[in-house]
């Protein structure tokens, strides 16, 4: 098998792996419990904060353990919004689905008029238009910092600038970013991120508000995780996605340099009828083509079957009949989109796998 598809999620680390089996065999505990074993898991999962807290450079009571980047997007978003009288929000094109399906909800229930921000030819937000962008009536900002379908890198740091300048707190989605591009979120008012994106595990994600800015925290009479949480915190998990984190942060620049390099290769080997989409994208682990003929999910499927492991698009968007908001944003027709396929690399992930792929790809596709 080959796989090429940790956009999509990540086999876990054999650090995180091992964590894992650990904390969950020796910290079992309910980490709310007042006895010396809840006490014992609590305290690690202080510590797995503290941990987190000092890699991103923010305050540690501003971050909150949910059960993965849809959750963390969910509940930022609403309380950021929800804080506020202000009912605008500035949302980018090219967001994760999960992020337009709260904004409708509170478009629907609340009266929240959602304004979609333009991109500029190459598919970023730039300060300019968000400046532009921006009113009296705007309550929030929200823009992603790496593009899940192309591998599309916003400027946080200088759209942050503008959105604090005028007063307007900016949400995150760095799920797709965090630990694999350089990014500063030490400033902005929230952001979310997932573990499983990361060689952690899944059903853990974090959520960082700012304590600095005004939210509504979403739940009565829940005090666990800031109001955050209704349940039990997995404690393993968060143990594990806090080493999946360190060492993916410890590992970042190869890393990158190691994607970047199979990304290089994958475009020399491919047939001239095969055209990248975004070739110019920042984050080199995402690798959009474009089929001469063949729809993208027909070749996934019959391509999965021989074990090469790609997709489409977002895994949470493929029942979704409607064109990636993605690509349309890009200029691509709904033809167009049909035929798109994503590759995404991982650092383990080999030179002999990608001239494999590249062979079979263009054997049968070009």
């Amino acid at each position: 098998m080959i796989y090429f598809d940790h956009v999509a999620t990540t086999p876990m680390s054999r650090e995180a792996l091992d964590t894992y089996r650990e904390v969950a065999e020796n910290f079992y505990a309910n980490s709310e419990s007042l006895h010396q074993a809840g006490n014992a898991a609590g305290q690690l999962v202080n510590e797995a904060k503290a941990t987190i807290a000092k890699l991103l450079d923010v305050p540690v009571e501003g971050l909150i353990f949910t059960s993965g980047g849809t959750e963390s997007n969910h509940l930022g978003i609403q309380s950021l919004a929800t804080g506020t009288a202000k009912k605008g929000i500035l949302v980018s094109p090219l967001e994760h689905s999960s992020v337009y399906e709260v904004l409708t909800y509170l478009e629907e229930t609340a009266n929240y008029k959602i304004k979609t921000l333009p991109v500029d030819d190459k598919g970023h937000v730039t300060p300019a238009i968000l400046k532009r962008a921006i009113t009296a009536e705007t309550g929030l900002v929200i823009i992603q910092a790496v593009n899940a379908i192309t591998g599309i890198v916003q400027d946080i740091s200088a759209l942050n600038e503008v959105a604090t300048a005028a007063g307007v707190p900016l949400f995150v989605d760095a799920v797709q970013g965090l630990a694999k591009v350089p990014l500063d979120l030490s400033r902005v008012a929230g952001f979310s991120a997932s573990a499983h994106k990361f060689n952690g595990p899944k059903s853990c994600g974090i959520l960082y508000l700012s304590p600095q800015t005004i939210t509504k925290v979403p739940y009565k009479y829940v005090f666990q995780q800031n109001g955050f949480l209704p349940g039990t915190i997995a404690v393993p998990e968060v143990i594990s996605a806090t080493v999946a984190l360190s060492t993916a942060w410890d590992h970042q620049a190869a890393n990158l340099k190691h994607v970047g390099d199979l990304k290089k290769q994958l475009l020399s080997l491919i047939a001239p009828s095969i055209r990248p989409i975004a070739a110019w994208a920042e984050y080199p682990g995402i690798c959009g083509l474009l089929l001469p003929s063949t729809q993208g999910q027909m070749a996934a499927t019959t391509m999965g079957q021989h074990g090469y492991c790609f997709s489409t698009v977002s895994a949470c968007s493929i029942k979704d009949p409607r064109p990636d908001n993605t690509l349309m944003a890009l200029g691509l027709t709904e033809e167009q989109a049909g035929r798109f396929i994503r590759i995404s690399f991982g650092p383990s992930n080999t030179a002999d796998e990608v001239i494999q792929f590249a062979a079979a790809l263009n054997q049968d596709y070009s």
